[in-house]
């Protein structure tokens, strides 16, 4: 294969490698919690921090989509959300404020979720 081809070839893998990173659906937020408890939220541009009292929840449309993930042995209530050990779960939600009691806290013990 000349050098020309090839790199054509290798332009078009990384571009199509792009559009699929940019148009795969993913969740507006997503929250993982960790063997031991603790979660962490992960937001719609991959940056990820610990589980705060309050989570802000952004996006588009009508409903907002968040996905938790248990990866702890027991099950965990975050505020509105119950997920069964070992398994992840989708919700999509409207804009509102919305709170609870949360399991996967170390201290405070209630979750707000504020979806805008």
């Amino acid at each position: 294969m000349n050098p020309a081809r090839a790199g054509g070839v290798a332009g078009l893998v990384v571009l199509t490698a792009v559009i699929v990173w940019l148009t795969w659906p993913r969740p507006d937020t997503l929250i993982r919690v960790r063997r031991g408890g603790i979660a962490e939220v992960t937001n719609a541009y991959g940056r990820s921090t610990p589980l705060s009292d309050t989570v802000f929840v952004g996006g588009s449309g009508a409903r907002r989509t968040i996905r938790v993930v248990n990866d702890d042995t027991v099950k965990h209530q975050l505020a509105m959300f119950t997920v069964p050990a070992g398994s992840s779960t989708e919700y999509r939600v409207p804009p509102g404020t919305f709170g609870g009691m949360c399991s996967a806290h170390p201290s405070v013990k209630q979750l707000t979720f504020v979806i805008q």
